[in-house]
């Protein structure tokens, strides 16, 4: 469309791009231009719900490869959880193919699936999401995005238990919230995703493509930035070693 400058983004048609993309595209021009659309979240309040989703690096039709990427999902929503402190009473899954592959089947299913009883117990939620990706998996489908939307929030605190829930000991209790507070604490010390259910394939489908990304100065070693004086420059230029 011609569009290849936050500039140009600017100075576009909002009413076309909203017609071609989503509204969410109108807006994001009506911001560049100074009017205001997006309301600041209040970063102190909890969130109503939580969703994590991601486009895949590359379609996939195996519900392994589905698996994987709703595993962790499902653990990095129960983690956002965690950190604000709610429990949640059911897990939505989506599934989505390329809407932009009009020459391809299409299928674009969501479930809801309620848990025994609120959790923020990462194999509570695991379980549930992984329970509701079986009901609505179908084979022959190229999927390019998968989700998980954790519903019906509650504070931890607060918590107020239904006739309808199935009853938790309190020992179990303890043991969920010990746990799951040692896993939380491992990761935040020793990076994200060191302690895990269920290792990721490697090279999987829903891994992102990283073609373009910009290099990580802040927090890769192997890709800080290299200063060089002109001596330097010149001395790294006539030496046979690469380095």
């Amino acid at each position: 469309m011609g569009i290849k400058t936050a500039w140009d983004l600017r100075e576009a048609d909002a009413k076309r791009l909203r017609r071609k993309f989503s509204v969410n595209m109108e807006r994001t021009v009506l911001e560049l231009r100074g009017i205001s659309c997006l309301e600041m979240n209040d970063l102190h309040e909890p969130k109503k719900r939580i969703m994590t989703s991601r486009s895949f690096g590359r379609p996939t039709e195996l519900l392994t490869d589905l698996q994987g990427a709703i595993r962790q999902h499902a653990q990095r929503g129960a983690e956002k959880l965690r950190q604000q402190n709610s429990l949640a009473r059911a897990v939505l899954v989506f599934l989505k193919t390329n809407r932009f592959r009009p020459d391809l089947p299409q299928y674009s299913p969501s479930i809801v699936v309620e848990m025994e009883r609120p959790s923020q117990d990462t194999r509570d939620i695991l379980h549930a999401a992984q329970e509701a990706l079986g009901k609505i998996y179908r084979p022959k489908y190229a999927y390019k995005k998968a989700g998980v939307m954790m519903l019906d929030l509650t504070d931890a605190d607060r918590q107020q238990l239904s006739l309808m829930d199935t009853p938790q000991t309190e020992e179990e209790r303890q043991r969920s919230q010990k746990l799951m507070a040692t896993m939380d604490v491992l990761n935040e010390k020793m990076g994200k995703g060191t302690v895990r259910l269920g290792l990721p394939e490697k090279n999987a489908p829903w891994h992102l493509r990283c073609a373009h990304r910009s290099p990580r100065y802040t927090t890769r070693w192997d890709e800080l930035m290299r200063a060089y004086t002109d001596e330097g420059a010149a001395r790294r230029k006539n030496s046979k070693c690469p380095h």
